[in-house]
């Protein structure tokens, strides 16, 4: 049988009964199975490190680790916790069962086999493992896109407030203070300094520090991080920046590494209050 892209399916089967595995092996093969095996489960931890499989049967009472064990082994492996594991089993109790798929199991199959059930088992565990991996391609591939998109609109955006500051600072600030001087009424000056001011928050201090090399926050994820500063929650963000909360939650990912606040307990809001 073969995956999504062509590839023949590798199955390795792990069981200490060398019958058992011929049993096995002797029914997927016919239908086109690649087949490896293993008859202790240190040998198959070792195997997985260097061959890919697709799915694992899997003995449970065998020498040294047991099946369970091994399962958990697998499991707690980045590398290998994908791959759908099937126990072999004489057991069919309910407490077994439950054991199985406590350790991580996809499913069972009871000796001696029945070759619709084992081939019905194995196709289907496949088939399911293949579009998880195909949908996990496609996210991973939207959300590489979506990291192009936001830095393209980055860079665009960091273009225009560069361009905006440059211009507050040396042609509107220096007009606003000429203006000034040449009024006398008490209430336009206030006004004025009240526009003054404005435009200065602009380019407050915050905006500034958070903008440092050190820091290095773009223009969005500034906008983003006066927003929880001021106690917005990701929602009331989203809504006043007219994005999703997806985007939302991509900034305040990206706040807290360039804060150096990834993998810590510290409340941002905090700490960018303890920037003023």
């Amino acid at each position: 049988m073969f995956d999504l892209s062509g590839k023949k399916n590798n199955i390795l089967i792990v069981d200490d009964t060398p019958k058992n595995i011929q049993a096995a092996a002797s029914i997927l093969s016919r239908q086109g199975y690649d087949i490896a095996f293993d008859e202790d489960g240190e040998s198959a931890l070792q195997h997985v490190k260097s061959v890919q499989f697709d799915l694992i049967l899997l003995d449970i009472i065998m020498p040294g680790k047991n099946g369970y064990q091994v399962c958990q082994s697998l499991k707690n492996d980045p590398e290998t916790k994908q791959i759908p594991v099937i126990f072999l089993t004489a057991k069919a109790d309910t407490e077994s069962i439950v054991q199985g798929f406590n350790a991580g199991a996809s499913d069972y199959v009871t000796k001696p086999f029945n070759e619709a059930e084992l081939l019905a088992r194995v196709n289907t565990h496949l088939e399911l493992a293949q579009h998880r991996n195909h949908l996990e391609k496609l996210v991973q591939e939207r959300t590489k896109a979506l990291e192009v998109v936001l830095q393209i609109r980055e860079e665009i955006s960091a273009k225009h407030e560069k361009k905006l500051n440059s211009n507050i600072y040396n042609r509107i600030l220096p007009m606003l203070e000429t203006l000034k001087e040449s009024l006398t009424s008490s209430r336009q000056k206030k006004c004025l300094e009240s526009i003054e001011t404005g435009l200065e928050e602009i380019l407050s201090d915050f905006s500034h520090k958070l903008s440092m090399p050190q820091y290095n926050l773009t223009s969005s994820e500034i906008k983003v991080a006066g927003l929880i500063k001021e106690g917005k929650s990701t929602k009331q963000i989203a809504h006043l920046l007219c994005i999703s909360e997806n985007t939302i939650t991509f900034h305040r990912q990206n706040i807290r590494k360039k804060l150096g606040l990834s993998g810590k307990s510290a409340d941002i809001k905090s700490f960018l209050n303890s920037f003023n």
